[in-house]
This record gives C-alpha cells, structure tokens and sequence, in this order.
C-alpha cells in the first residue's frame, strides 16, 4: 500500500476519535432521557448529617413498597438532618432495547457522516486522474484507506483477548464499551451481562472483532461510488423531483 493510503487511513483514524467524543455524548443524552421515560421511583437512600458534624453519613435504605418510612420521623427527632437519594428501578427491557437501537442508530449516521463524504471526495478527484492516465486505477483504495484506520482498533481488541488469558481478566468491559462509542450498543449486544473481559465468553470476545469491519466497508462503498461519479444525493434529489 502506499504512503497515500496510510496518510488517509491516518487521518480517518483521528476522525474516528472525534466521532467516538461525538457518540458519547449522544449516548450520555439517550440514557438520560431512557431513564427518565422507562424507570420509576421506588425509594431512596437516606443520608444524615448532625450538628456536631457536617460529613454525611448513609442512614438506611428506604423502597415505597416497604411501607410507611417510620426511620425518618426517629432520626428527625433525634436531630439528624436527613436528605434523600433516589432510587430508580431497572430500565424495562423494552426501554433497553430502544435506547441502543436508537442510539446505534444515531451513532452510525455520525460515523456514515464522518467516513462517507470526504472518501467519496477522494473517488471522484481519482476518477479524473485515472481518466487522464495521471494516476493507475485502484478500486480497492477506500477499502484499504479503512483498512488502515481500523488498525489500532484491532490492537485494542487484541489486547483484551491478552486481558482474557490471563495478564488483566477484571478489566471492565464498560470501558471498552465507552471508548468505542460509535459502536456502543453493538458491543453491547455482544457482551451481554458480562462485566469483565474474564466473565465473557471466548464466542462473545471473537464477535468484538465484527463491528470495526462497518468502517472500511463504509469507506469502500464510499470510494467506489466516487470513482464512479456516483452521487446516492444526486440521484435521490433527480428522483424527487421527477415524480
């Protein structure tokens, strides 16, 4: 491959950080907004202060389905100070399954947003080389571009497989999960209730090597359309206003 490649692929790589900044944040605001519309209430935690010392201190745990909270009115009367955490319940499963498809989504569209255009730029500037004989055909090139860029997220994934056998089996797998935002609810999907690299299984950890392929293949369709002139907007636009 030649350094024009590994340049692109480089600056693609970069972009794919920028991109996982970008989906953090979406599935920070999906969560929140997950949470707050698929659990309740149940309870809270109580914390107490004194007069005697300002440190709180964690009371008691108290869940609405227990009854009337009869600890509070106690430590209340004795002086204490008492201030509440909340409790939620679980999110339901129904509520789990639309914030990541949803956030998936999302996360796809920025990274679709990110590879597609500038890659697609790349193709059709080839496309008028290689017509002009000032540059041989390569159809591969966005492939390989992708290729390059996934690199390191293939180091990472086989870091955790040297994790698994052994060197680091409690490494969390929500770290993993975060600094690959863009393929959040995948990896989600993947790991299952595993915690840590060692409680997943060797199936789940051979699948974590599935979702970075979406890049290169983006980046392939990308330049393949370029190269062709190909324009998927064009073309929606001339339908519409066809019809």
């Amino acid at each position: 491959m030649g350094k024009e490649i590994f340049t692109f692929g480089g600056k693609l790589f970069l972009k794919l950080i920028i991109v996982n900044i970008m989906c953090f944040f979406i599935i920070m605001s999906f969560s929140v907004l997950s949470t707050a519309a698929f659990t309740k209430n149940i309870g809270y935690t109580a914390y107490g202060t004194t007069s005697e010392s300002s440190e709180q201190q964690e009371l008691y745990t108290y869940y609405y389905d227990d009854g009337e909270d009869t600890k509070l009115k106690e430590y209340e009367d004795s002086g204490v100070t008492v201030s509440k955490s909340t409790i939620r319940s679980p999110m339901s499963k129904t509520g789990n399954i639309l914030f990541l498809t949803v956030s998936q989504v999302f996360s796809l569209l920025i990274l679709i947003a990110f590879i597609y255009p500038n890659i697609w730029d790349l193709g059709t500037k080839d496309s008028n080389l290689v017509r002009f004989k000032h540059k041989e055909e390569d159809r591969l090139k966005g492939l390989k571009i992708g290729l390059v860029a996934v690199v390191p997220l293939y180091l990472a994934r086989i870091a955790l497989v040297v994790f698994k056998l052994g060197v680091f089996p409690k490494f969390p797998l929500a770290l993993h999960r975060f600094f690959n935002s863009s393929f959040y609810a995948l990896i989600q999907a993947i790991t299952g209730k595993a915690g840590t690299v060692g409680e997943a299984s060797w199936w789940r950890m051979i699948l974590l090597f599935l979702p970075p392929i979406i890049i290169p293949a983006i980046a392939w369709l990308a330049y393949a359309l370029g190269i062709r002139n190909f324009s998927i907007g064009e073309k929606l636009i001339y339908k519409k206003n066809k019809e």
